[in-house]
């Protein structure tokens, strides 16, 4: 029994680590290092699609409250914001993420495996951490791919 609390306990820490792929932290030192390797249009785009999927996603939950499934108590509207979860920030972040890279080194096909792989991997812990459902993650894809094309029409 104790054997498998911490089986259990290991793969939440594991998830938990993959989810900061598409968080905040992980972005911005990723943005951090493209711009200090002088590629300017990638930071830019990274910049900007960071900036249209989190303004877009603000919008929706502020007009549109979708409780966690591990729901949230709120006290103020940047709580109410944190406590919805529709659509998942998360995987919009990394969709947008993995095309921007995709594009960025041609469409390569081991390259488009890996990013597939991560984003998968990012969603999919959301749902583990009892964050998101599968309505969220479909509406975090939908924004992320939303966001890259708009970045690709700028």
């Amino acid at each position: 029994m104790e054997e498998k609390r911490l089986s259990q306990r290991a793969v939440t820490i594991l998830f938990r680590d993959i989810t900061a792929l598409g968080g905040a932290t992980v972005y911005g030192l990723v943005a951090v290092l493209v711009l200090l390797l002088e590629e300017k249009e990638l930071f830019l785009k990274l910049v900007v699609g960071f900036l249209i999927t989190f303004i877009i996603t603000v919008l929706i939950r502020e007009l549109y409250f979708k409780s966690r499934p591990k729901k949230q108590e709120y006290h103020n509207l940047a709580e109410r914001i944190d406590a919805s979860s529709f659509p998942s920030l998360h995987t919009a972040r990394i969709v947008f993420f993995s095309l921007t890279w995709i594009g960025f080194f041609n469409y390569n096909y081991y390259l488009i495996a890996f990013f597939t792989l991560i984003t998968i991997t990012v969603a999919y812990s959301r749902i583990y951490l009892k964050k998101h459902d599968w309505w969220d993650l479909l509406g975090g894809v939908v924004l992320g791919g939303i966001t890259f094309t708009i970045i690709l029409i700028l």
